[in-house]
């Protein structure tokens, strides 16, 4: 009983210092929903997004609180999404995108609502910001949705339709059979976000793929059934190219870096039909008839198209057609390096191969497990091995980062301030290379940060890098030189908390070691466990489980708490603020402290502006409160 009431008491002491708290800012508003607050967003237009647990969506004026619109419809057939391993997908800000132009702030009163499970399960919705008006979705676009058990899904070419940011403005596009009618159904819409209306439509093509932008300023379309070129004005057809077999599809496609040539596959009886079309006038320029079983892998050059098949690695003159030369079967990423440097293969994840352009012959192969091409240098092909480290191969095949100069890919971070050079941090060092020589030097020799954290974050900040992570920050330059580092301490559990959990763990390890002797003395007393009364393996039991307790509270009492984030050009830190914790603006080029303010939460959810300088942050389940910073 003794042991009981102990226990009891500490308990409800660290129970008391847990409620402690001091005051935190008042918020300029407060708004309430009658569902949990899943999560918040913040649209570049001053409208706070919030979700809540019912799958609705709801739009908040942040400067003020009020409740704009709200709507439960959006996210519908969202509540069947499944993912990968087969478990519900939780509601999240990934399911919505808030669109953004870097020269019209305007289309930011758009978003996207646009999911799959790229099996049954698809939708996408356009929607207003300013007063949450759903502009179009399949079924408003003329497209059929099918409605069975609950289960709603909808028509139309998922890959086809979604923001097109060139033309300011979303395509929508469907094609195949309505399941009630079995009547056969063609529509791509585009919806101009200037106007927040229908633009135009067209009844004869759709699209599976979001449009090229051609040289001349018009839309490629690649279709199941047809290729064509649309004007993006009025979705008028330039020229179009269909199936010959309309039982069957368009299979695979490339253009060229200069958007002159396009390339397009389809199946013909047990072969295939290569075409090449100039993409100005829709010209077919040649077609091949291949004798291949599988879809080809197309690479257009400026010189022609390889085409990579399950016998043949073949590539075909751009201007005739003729096939210029045959090599030995290769699978793989193919890259043109251009000029005279060949032609590079990143074969089957073990070799990485260059050919002559002109004869296809093998002018050099490494050996490198795991391999895939990272990037293109001046000097050279940057490439990653199976472990994620990072080497760099000259155009002549020499492994210019061998051995133990490779970058070690675990924990890699990178970041460029230019386009001929990129900073690294890799295993604890800070490197700089020189995109065009290839030449890293070390910049900074073990970055140590504090609370042992390791950096999380390389970013370049327009006036220098910044390395971070959840409670430190270093700025450095091009050339190593130290700019700041500072470190902010994360949050523990208050000094009377840890008081009270440390004394818990102390009463605990005292009751165990008690508990543990009496039963001891039972054990030696009969000899065998199996001989001593039900009290008495109680006793065991209760030492095992009170020892537990001790660790455990330990273990809590030496916890720290992390909620940092960046946004715009700061970052927040979760630390000590007057005694209290709470957030504190940090700018990201100086690494100096700009405002803070008290929330007194150890795990604060919270969304923040930082044009406005204000938090939005969750205080309790079905709240949002708005603070000034």
């Amino acid at each position: 009983m003794e042991r009981k009431n102990i226990l009891t008491s500490l308990l409800l002491i660290l129970a008391l210092c847990a409620g402690i708290q001091a005051h935190a800012n008042d918020p300029i508003w407060k708004q309430n929903f009658d569902k949990e607050v899943k999560w918040t967003k913040l649209a570049p237009n001053g409208i706070l997004l919030v979700g809540t647990s019912d799958w609705g969506l709801h739009g908040v004026d942040a400067s003020t609180g009020k409740l704009l619109w709200s709507n439960e419809k959006y996210y519908n057939s969202a509540k069947k999404l499944k993912g990968a391993d087969g478990k519900k997908i939780d509601y999240s800000e990934n399911l919505i995108q808030i669109l953004e132009h870097p020269d019209d702030p305007s289309v930011s009163n758009y978003a996207l609502v646009r999911y799959t499970d790229y099996q049954m399960v698809k939708n996408i919705v356009l929607i207003n910001l300013k007063n949450g008006e759903m502009i179009i979705d399949p079924e408003t676009a003329g497209m059929p949705v099918m409605r069975m058990l609950g289960q709603e899904t909808a028509y139309f070419n998922y890959g086809g339709s979604g923001y097109v940011p060139s033309l300011k403005g979303v395509m929508i596009s469907g094609e195949g059979a309505d399941p009630k009618t079995g009547k056969a159904f063609t529509i791509t819409k585009f919806i101009d976000l200037n106007s927040g209306k229908v633009a135009w439509e067209n009844n004869e093509i759709a699209t599976q793929m979001l449009p090229v932008m051609t040289e001349d300023g018009s839309m490629l379309i690649v279709g199941a059934k047809q290729i064509a070129k649309l004007s993006p004005t009025n979705g008028s057809i330039l020229w179009r190219i269909d199936v010959e077999d309309k039982k069957l599809n368009f299979e695979a496609f490339d253009v060229n870096l200069k958007l002159t040539n396009g390339y397009f596959y389809q199946k013909r009886g047990n072969n295939g039909l290569l075409t090449a079309v100039d993409l100005a006038s829709g010209r077919k320029l040649w077609e091949n008839e291949l004798s291949t079983k599988n879809t080809p892998q197309l690479t257009a050059t400026s010189f022609g198209v390889i085409v990579a098949d399950e016998k043949n690695f073949n590539l075909f003159d751009g201007a005739s057609g003729a096939t210029k030369w045959t090599a030995k079967k290769l699978d793989g990423m193919v890259v043109d390096l251009g000029g005279d440097r060949g032609i590079v293969v990143a074969e089957k994840e073990k070799y990485l191969t260059v050919l002559d352009k002109d004869t296809g012959e093998e002018r050099w192969s490494q050996k490198v497990k795991g391999i895939s091409i990272d990037q293109m240098t001046g000097v050279g092909i940057m490439y990653r091995n199976e472990d994620g480290d990072l080497g760099i191969f000259s155009f002549d095949g020499k492994d210019l980062w061998n051995g133990k100069d490779k970058l070690k890919g675990e924990g890699l971070l990178r970041a460029k301030s230019s386009i001929d050079k990129e900073a690294f941090y890799s295993d604890g060092n800070l490197y700089m290379v020189e995109l065009v020589s290839g030449k890293k030097e070390k910049i900074i020799d073990e970055v140590k940060f504090e609370e042992r954290e390791t950096p999380d974050n390389l970013e370049y900040t327009g006036s220098g890098f910044l390395l971070s992570s959840s409670q430190n920050m270093m700025g450095f330059d091009e050339n190593g030189k130290g700019m700041f580092q500072n470190h902010w301490p994360s949050p523990k559990i208050s000094l009377v908390g840890r008081i009270a959990l440390r004394t818990l763990s102390i009463a605990a390890t005292t009751l165990a070691v008690a508990a543990a002797a009496q039963a001891g003395d039972a054990y030696g007393a009969t000899g065998s466990m199996a001989g001593t009364s039900v009290g008495q393996r109680k006793l065991a039991a209760e030492s095992e489980s009170l020892s537990d307790m001790s660790s455990a509270f330990s273990e809590i009492a030496n916890q720290r708490f992390k909620s940092s984030k960046s946004k715009g050009n700061y970052n927040l830190i979760l630390t000590d603020v007057d005694g209290n914790i709470g957030l504190r603006q940090i700018d990201r080029a100086t690494g100096k402290e700009m405002s803070n303010i008290v929330l007194n939460d150890k795990n604060p959810v919270y969304e923040f502006d930082p044009i406005q300088g204000t938090i939005f942050y969750k205080p309790s389940k079905k709240e949002v409160h708005c603070f000034v910073m």
